[in-house]
């Protein structure tokens, strides 16, 4: 009897351990995942060619995509310009971390996406860190 009660407790505190071990490498998993979306990639300016241009956006504004130079950046309505960096072949994220975007543009010549601003602080202690609009 005393050892079917010792194995119980055995197999009860091994399942724990494997249960936490799990845990650990789901968030090692995700973390990696998230960091390599974020690497930039090299963009030709024939290719950035085809998203160049103005966005319509959810919430009435719009974003224009644009380059100077070998710079690309994007600009909300009467905003302040954001150096982009393409981080695939059709998402880019701002350099200083304010902007990220995905653009498809479809066979039938819609385009759509989606583009992320960081919010403001207040924003932020709402449990807001980013304000997510669509492209039309």
């Amino acid at each position: 009897m005393k050892i079917f009660v010792l194995a119980s407790i055995l197999g009860a505190l091994s399942l724990t351990v494997v249960a936490q071990t799990s845990n650990n490498e789901t968030v090692t998993i995700k973390a990696s995942k998230s960091a390599q979306a974020q690497q930039p990639r090299g963009m030709a300016p024939d290719e950035f060619g085809r998203f160049t241009g103005s966005y319509s956006l959810s919430n009435g504004s719009s974003l224009a995509l644009f380059s100077r130079g070998l710079k690309k950046y994007a600009a909300l309505h009467g905003e302040a310009w954001h150096e982009i960096v393409a981080t695939s072949s059709n998402s880019f994220v701002a350099v200083d971390k304010q902007l990220q975007m995905t653009i498809q543009r479809h066979e039938n010549g819609e385009v759509t996406g989606e583009l992320l601003i960081a919010a403001s602080p207040d924003q932020v202690a709402a449990g807001k860190p980013m304000v997510r609009l669509a492209l039309h």
